[in-house]
């Protein structure tokens, strides 16, 4: 199993161990960061998040994501997701378990392109 995990894709630069949790166990949490993350995508994009969010989530009709989880904690972005702004078009996707159970891995994945260590387009999936 830690062969296949090694060919995984990277994880972000943020996901990763400090030095001194080198093998098995850090490679698994790099692996389930990774996973996370490509789970959080794959629901931003079954979403449609750029129809409103702009093709590089910068901003269009919408604010700009990459900003908001620049600005935001994971608590204060996953509250804004689930809870909202229906006056400003965003509905509140509290009561959709895709998005409840992957908005983690929706954070992750815009921190990921704010950094920059995941770049625009698709991401590869996760090794089994």
């Amino acid at each position: 199993m830690a062969t296949v995990l090694l060919l995984s894709p990277a994880p972000p630069s943020w996901a990763a161990q400090p030095a001194d949790t080198d093998g098995l166990e850090a490679i698994v949490k790099r692996a389930q960061a990774y996973r996370r993350t490509f789970e959080g995508w794959r629901t931003v994009r079954q979403f449609d998040c750029a129809r409103c969010h702009g093709a590089n989530y910068r901003g269009s009709v919408g604010p700009s994501l990459i900003d908001s989880v620049m600005s935001h904690t994971r608590e204060e972005f996953a509250r804004l997701l689930l809870e909202g702004n229906v006056e400003r078009g965003m509905p509140p996707y509290k009561s959709v378990n895709r998005v409840v159970d992957n908005r983690d891995g929706i954070y992750d994945y815009f921190r990921g392109l704010a950094d920059g260590s995941i770049q625009p387009g698709a991401l590869q999936p996760p090794g089994e």
